[in-house]
Parts: C-alpha cells; structure tokens; sequence
C-alpha cells in the first residue's frame, strides 16, 4: 500500500516499503501482452535484486519538450542522491555507516511544471522533507518489525 509523503508544489511523491516496481517505460512495455520486449523485460524483473531503495522519477505529465523533461528529472534525482548521502545513505538506500541498515522499497516522484522554474533551494528543502518522511516511516518500519519477532521469542 502506497504511503503519502508530505506535499509540495514542484512533485507529487509516495512511498511503497517493501514493494518494488519496475521503472515506467519497462511498465508500459510488461503492461502490453504482444509487446515484443515483453519477454526480455519480465526476464529482467525476475532476476533483478528486490533490495534497499528503487526510485522511479517520471516527468511525463509536464508538458514540456524532451529536454527539459529530462533536465527538471536529473535535478530532482541529483536533489534525493545529495539529501540521502547527507543522511549517510547510498543512492540504494543502504546505510554506509555502521550500524548496516537499509531503506526497502520504491519511491515515485512525478515532477511537476514549477519544478523547472524553482531556485536550487527551494527543491533541495522540498526533498529534504521528503527523504525525512521516507527514513522515517523506514525507520518505524524496521522498529515494528523487530518488535514482533520479539513478541514471538
């Protein structure tokens, strides 16, 4: 189940822990049956390591030209890796420092139109928020989970 992540302006976000989707083209491709990637793809996600932190950043519904679709998508993902390795964290979600922990799941960031026009600033607070939230509820995640292995001890 998808969990909401704080609002902004420059993107909508959420937060799936534990569940990881392939990236948006590999989608549409898996989504059509006849497709002739299909197979290859499927053959891909089967084999493809279902751990730490997959980000998913679509631009699609922007509006604008490839290129600044592309350019707006870079800034945001450079915005999560500096805000992670900030928090001592791999672009992977694996914690570099000791003690080893790990954020699971997929995070969906779709940027939004202002996102081309924000100050550097502004969209480094915007996901400094959002990685808080994530590694937050990652946090309580792990805590609820140890909490029930030692229940059943």
């Amino acid at each position: 189940m998808p969990v909401k992540l704080p609002k902004t302006h420059l993107f909508s976000a959420s937060f799936k822990p534990n569940v990881y989707f392939p990236s948006y083209p590999m989608q549409c491709i898996l989504d059509d049956p006849t497709h002739a990637l299909r197979p290859l793809i499927e053959s891909r996600m089967r084999s493809r390591i279902r751990k730490g932190l997959w980000l998913r950043i679509s631009a699609n519904s922007m509006g604008a030209k490839a290129m600044v679709r592309r350019w707006a998508k870079r800034r945001v993902q450079e915005a999560v890796r500096e805000e992670l390795e900030a928090r001592h964290f791999r672009m992977d979600g694996v914690r570099m420092k000791v003690p080893k922990k790990e954020v699971r799941g997929t995070m969906e960031l779709t940027v939004r139109q202002p996102t081309v026009g924000a100050e550097w600033g502004e969209l480094k607070t915007e996901v400094r928020r959002l990685v808080e939230a994530v590694l937050y509820m990652a946090e309580a995640k792990t805590e609820a989970k140890t909490h029930k292995e030692k229940a059943r001890s």
